[in-house]
């Protein structure tokens, strides 16, 4: 029994098939009525549907030892090797056996892949040549072809395998291909092939990433970050724009103090004072310009006597 454990392992019934009988190479528990439905042709699989892919992807999920482990089990991940691998019209255990899974969830194909399907795929007179320019980390590649139907020699120069070759990790392993430590030359003509096909014929390898390209300074590309936490506040310092000069608090109130007359009799305390005693000494000067009314005992003795004459 495989030690790889896989989502959702619980008692199930005993004809249900899980990811576990197929990584374990139980084939039989996917063989159907279907499966006589896949036709075979004398290199490989000839599908004429999409079921039939389907049916032949469950078979291959159990090739066990034959698969990379990502695959091994992995239906849907057969399947779209299946179906690349029919676009490309290779087989599919061999591009299986070229893939390779990043931390990060991508797939990414070993150097040998892109030589083999530029190869195949590119409508060239010839196979594509190369020529190892200089010697140590100053060494480049020049790879050249010719299309069918043209004279036009089209061709790249890579940079220096000083600049190419990655660095290593924390454990001191090489990032990327091991080539690049055992035959550098070999793994320059193959990414050299890559970046000449991604030139001329860039429809052949369209959303197909090696895996130098998915690994990075940490040995796996990482997903790009969400950087929106940061657009808001930026935002709104751009619409307020910058702070005019007179228009914040501190300049309003010293304008206002500016423009208001100085008293030179006020004293201090009365340039302390506020709106209410100001209000109540305007009422003060209002009353005292009255004439003097009559005292309290007047005012009752005036009403006596227009009560006695009425």
């Amino acid at each position: 029994m495989s030690d790889q454990s896989f989502p959702g392992d619980r008692p199930m019934d005993a004809d249900r098939v899980t990811r576990r009988d197929l990584a374990e190479g139980k084939v039989e528990k996917v063989l159907s009525d279907r499966t006589s439905q896949v036709p075979i042709a004398d290199f490989g699989f000839d599908f004429t549907n999409a079921m039939q892919i389907a049916e032949a992807a469950k078979i291959m999920a159990t090739a066990g030892p034959m698969l990379p482990e990502w695959l091994r089990g992995n239906v849907g991940g057969c399947w779209g090797i299946i179906v690349r691998a029919i676009e490309l019209n290779i087989s599919p255990l061999t591009l299986a056996n070229w893939t390779y899974l990043g931390k990060d969830g991508r797939v990414a194909y070993e150097s040998q892949f892109y030589h083999a399907v530029i190869e195949a795929k590119a409508p060239l007179k010839e196979r594509l040549q190369y020529e190892i320019i200089g010697t140590g980390d100053d060494r480049t590649c020049r790879v050249w072809g010719v299309f069918r139907g043209e004279t036009i020699v089209r061709e790249i120069t890579s940079e220096r395998l000083g600049d190419l070759r990655p660095g290593t990790n924390e454990r001191g392993q090489i990032k990327g291909s091991p080539l690049w430590v055992r035959k550098p030359d070999v793994q320059m003509f193959y990414d050299t092939c890559r970046d000449w096909c991604r030139i001329f014929c860039p429809d052949i390898l369209g959303g197909v990433y090696a895996r130098g390209e998915v690994e990075e300074s940490e040995g796996v590309a990482e997903p790009m970050k969400d950087v929106s936490r940061d657009t808001s506040p930026k935002l709104r310092e751009r619409l307020r724009g910058p702070t005019g000069e007179g228009f914040d608090k501190s300049s309003i109130e010293e304008a206002i103090a500016a423009a208001t007359p100085a008293d030179p009799k006020r004293s201090s305390k009365g340039d302390a004072s506020g709106p209410a005693d100001v209000a109540a000494s305007a009422e003060t000067a209002s009353s005292s310009d009255l004439p003097p009314g009559p005292p309290d005992g007047g005012a009752v003795a005036l009403a006596s006597q227009e009560a006695g004459g009425g």
